[in-house]
């Protein structure tokens, strides 16, 4: 609504037909790319995969998809340094899922996404919701440590 439609609105609530207002609302509006058909889930671009992007322009929301998805950007642009290939994170975390859903959904449909629960794959259907959370918050703590024994151990970032 324009700023002077806002007041009139405002203005219709009892009590508030004299109020003054400092600040009327506006839009917000994210600026974001087409991740599905630009990015890869170890979010370098696929046109030229010496480029990496993170942060809300990749279709991730949130302070939290922010600094994971910067962190996985550094952390292949450094493995790339080294001559290695760069890995997503396991699908089964929920930043790697999250990565997974804006490098793989439709780009037809393609919407910013906050991570969330329902990005999970592969849910045992006969499960309760507290007993499917316990379930994915477990199977995902298995699998990032069995991604940071691969990825992050000393032994392999030093002899790579």
């Amino acid at each position: 609504m324009t700023f002077p439609e806002q007041k009139r609105v405002f203005r219709l609530i009892p009590g508030l037909e004299k109020a003054e207002f400092l600040r009327y609302g506006t839009i917000h509006r994210n600026t974001f790319i087409k991740s599905p058909v630009l990015l890869d889930p170890t979010l370098q671009f696929r046109r030229d995969p010496r480029i990496f992007f993170a942060g809300q322009i990749t279709g991730t929301e949130g302070y939290l998809a922010a600094a994971a998805g910067g962190w996985l950007a550094g952390f292949n642009a450094a493995r790339m340094a080294r001559g290695l290939d760069p890995v997503p994170l396991p699908v089964h975390t929920m930043m790697g899922a999250l990565f997974r859903y804006i490098a793989t959904s439709n780009p037809r449909y393609f919407q910013p996404m906050n991570p969330n629960f329902g990005l999970m794959i592969q849910v045992p259907k006969k499960l309760r919701r507290v007993e499917k959370r316990k379930f994915l918050v477990e199977r995902a703590r298995e699998t990032l440590a069995q991604w940071i024994d691969t990825y992050l151990n000393p032994s392999y970032v030093s002899s790579g």
